[in-house]
């Protein structure tokens, strides 16, 4: 690589790129553009860089309508700095609901805008101007806040698709770059508002540490974020190791293996429960104190003993394993889209498929094939109601509370079964019965196949409430 016409600053980061392999040669970057300090030096360092990593550089600027004056400004600021390094630039303007955390709901916003246009702009990653002082002030807010082992790991330099190189650079650096540099940024007075905590901590906290004895204290929050990172992967190997042991899927829900799981020691079941929760994206952020009670629970819990880990997740005891379901659905009708499967309750799975015409019209509940023409309108999974009624194959209709009980479905879980309707019609009672509506025409070459997994072993242990 050239390196002779680099700055400092940029080999320093070169050097950080390449040890944490954050990014390779001849990616093509979305890098966020605000217009303040800090995204500017970024732009700027990447694009010295660039041309001996052959990356190709889109800057994006999302303007968030919080700020008029301002924003207008920043915006401007960002469109004569793409023009200056002849580097492509996205725009938009936010929409931020007034409700709730607005700070909270403007970043996600912002993240969800930078990776669409990444995707539009075919880059592989996103690039963001968190520095070692972001980092520093993080790790002491998290302390602050009483964060646990995992939240000690401050902002991590990868994840997902976002890429974070300037992690080991400090603010002062930052500052003297664009200072030899002579580069324009704008400074966003909010910034300096100390009735957010983190502006507090920037312009209080840690400066009275620094004139007090604590001259490094930036330096070591990170090294202990970097510390704590390094031994969290290391504990996750291990804890993945036994996840993959203990924990088994299932539609709509987790199968744990109770007799392993009573093995371990108490902390071990702890640290497996956290792991377990923090990679769930579906779970709410779970307390430390509800790990604790679920952990005994399982530890002590008999056959059909039920524990509620949030509204929507709980635990039901068989009597050598656990599983996390979400018990009974709430029953709302559920548009399917074709080609997709859909978990409508942890006991059953519905699959939508396009194929070939079976070779046999064997006939088998749990499986339904249609004409292509469904393809082409709204089908619905719903929960029947009284008075609905399926057209067979041959004369009349039948009451679908006659077809459950005739099939045999268990009087705890009939309420709450679904059908298969194209807004009008019952199309299909899964794994029970179809319906004469778009049959199969006489010389297709293909066919839509619908398909059911029931788990009959759930139904004993779904817990029948009024409010389902």
């Amino acid at each position: 690589m050239i390196m002779t016409e680099w700055s400092v600053l940029a080999h320093k980061v070169h050097r950080h790129i390449t040890e944490e392999k954050l990014l390779t040669r001849g990616e093509r970057l979305l890098v966020a553009l605000s217009g303040g300090r800090d995204s500017v030096a970024l732009l700027y360092l990447l694009h010295e860089l660039a041309p001996a990593w052959d990356w190709h550089l889109v800057a994006g600027h999302v303007n968030h309508g919080l700020r008029p004056g301002a924003d207008s400004r920043e915006s401007a600021l960002c469109r004569h700095i793409a023009h200056d390094l002849e580097i492509p630039l996205r725009e938009d303007k936010l929409t931020i609901p007034p409700s709730g955390n607005l700070e909270q709901t403007a970043r996600e916003m912002r993240y969800d805008l930078l990776e669409s246009w990444a995707k539009e702009e075919d880059c592989t990653a996103v690039i963001t101007g968190h520095h070692m002082d972001d980092q520093a002030e993080t790790i002491l807010y998290r302390i602050l806040k009483g964060s646990g082992f995992h939240g000690l790991q401050g902002i991590h330099p990868a994840r997902g698709t976002i890429r974070r190189p300037l992690l080991r650079v400090s603010r002062q650096e930052i500052d003297a770059y664009c200072l030899t540099r002579g580069l324009l940024y704008a400074e966003d007075q909010s910034n300096k508002d100390e009735s957010f905590t983190r502006n507090r901590i920037r312009y209080t906290i840690l400066p009275y540490l620094k004139k007090n004895g604590f001259h490094a204290i930036s330096d070591h929050l990170v090294k202990l974020a970097e510390s704590a990172s390094l031994a969290y992967r290391v504990l996750k190997s291990y804890l993945r190791e036994d996840l993959d042991r203990l924990f088994s899927p299932y539609p709509g829900g987790w199968n744990l293996n109770l007799d392993r799981w009573r093995t371990l020691g108490t902390d071990r079941q702890r640290a497996l429960l956290k792991e377990f929760f923090s990679q769930e994206d579906d779970i709410a952020h779970v307390s430390r104190e509800t790990l604790d009670q679920l952990a005994g629970f399982l530890q002590e819990a008999d056959k059909g003993r039920v524990f509620q880990v949030d509204n929507q997740y709980r635990v039901v005891v068989e009597s050598d394993h656990a599983l996390l379901t979400t018990g009974v659905d709430t029953g709302k009708k559920t548009l399917w889209k074709p080609k997709t499967s859909v978990a409508w309750t942890s006991w059953i799975t519905l699959d939508w498929k396009k194929g070939q015409i079976p070779e046999s019209w064997e006939t088998n509940p749990s499986e339904a094939y249609f004409a292509d023409d469904l393809i082409h309108i709204k089908v619905y999974i719903r929960r029947w109601k009284a008075g609905d009624r399926l057209e067979p194959m041959g004369k009349g209709k039948h009451l679908v509370s006659d077809l459950l009980k005739d099939a045999r479905i268990p009087a705890l879980i009939r309420p709450y079964y679904p059908v298969v309707t194209d807004g009008e019609n019952i199309l299909w009672i899964p794994g029970v019965r179809r319906s004469v509506h778009y049959s199969v025409p006489s010389g297709a070459a293909s066919c839509i196949k619908l398909t059911c997994t029931l788990q009959k072993e759930t139904y004993e242990l779904i817990e029948k409430k009024s409010d389902h």
